[in-house]
């Protein structure tokens, strides 16, 4: 999920500071490159996104939901149960 202040710049939900208590228990890998991006597993979604989500929505933010199936393995950097970080694709 990609949120927005407003007009200009498009942040992630954890930089935007949303919903902040929604994902505490959330594991937090501590990764370096800066390229790297974060997205949900299906279950992470199901048990962290939806409630980021509403806290976007209720505090009146534009937000929005991208999906993205099955990234090459080699894109992938770090993955557990609730979520996965990749490097941005080439193409």
């Amino acid at each position: 999920m990609e949120v927005g202040p407003g007009p200009g710049l498009l942040l992630g939900a954890f930089t935007a500071m949303i919903a902040e208590h929604a994902w505490d228990d959330l594991p937090m890998p501590y990764l370096t490159n800066p390229r790297v991006r974060f997205w949900f597993t299906e279950r992470g979604w199901r048990d962290y996104g939806l409630r980021v989500a509403a806290g976007a929505r209720a505090s009146g933010r534009a937000y929005r939901v991208i999906r993205r199936k099955n990234p090459r393995r080699s894109l992938v950097i770090y993955r557990d149960e609730w979520q996965v970080a990749l490097l941005p694709d080439r193409d």
